[in-house]
């Protein structure tokens, strides 16, 4: 297994970084500003997380620092910004990272829970967040997701994954199969699942 993530739509560093340190700030953990600004950033995190929908998600302050964060890196396309904004709600609701740093999120959702013999998040469950009818509709079932692994997941595999999912979902679907999406989910959710069920 490589040390190092492959990301399918995060291929640039900038944006890595980019990402990275919106995260940080959005949930306090930069060494930048005092308590006022972990005071915001509270508020901030709090109104992405009240957002029902990715048009509600584009009208916020957070989402804005994002977007404009990710203009400088030359990287950002105005046809991503739902995408963008997925990114940025999904992200909100993230507390901390696993500490294995090439754990991607299916592999977060297929492990085993509390010694149980069952994965955070059920087949079923892991098969409809797959079938998402839209943007929205993947957004609320990321959320339960999140949940269900106790918000804790590995930020830019999460992003990569969302921006793959709505270039997807556009349309676009890669001509080798280990490049899409559902096939790299269910093979890293499954690997997790056969570590413990037999």
């Amino acid at each position: 297994m490589s040390e190092t993530p492959y990301y399918q739509k995060l291929k640039d560093e900038n944006v890595r970084v980019v990402v990275l340190q919106w995260w940080e700030k959005l949930h306090g953990l930069s060494n930048h500003g005092g308590s006022q600004s972990q005071t915001n950033q509270r508020g901030a995190r709090a109104e992405l997380r009240r957002c029902d929908s990715l048009d509600a998600v584009l009208l916020t302050e957070a989402f804005r620092n994002l977007w404009m964060a990710l203009a400088q890196t030359g990287r950002r396309r105005d046809r991503d910004i739902l995408a963008w904004a997925c990114v940025a709600a999904a992200l909100a609701e993230v507390r901390g990272q696993p500490d294995d740093k090439t754990v991607t999120f299916a592999k977060c959702l297929g492990a085993q829970k509390e010694k149980s013999g069952k994965p955070f998040m059920s087949e079923l469950r892991f098969a409809r967040l797959q079938k998402s009818r839209d943007g929205d509709d993947f957004l609320t079932r990321l959320r339960r997701a999140l949940a269900l692994i106790n918000k804790k997941a590995p930020v830019l595999s999460l992003a990569d994954d969302i921006l793959h999912w709505f270039y997807e979902h556009e349309g676009h679907q890669s001509a080798r199969p280990m490049d899409r999406l559902a096939v790299r989910w269910a093979t890293d959710y499954f690997t997790a699942l056969s570590a413990y069920s037999k």
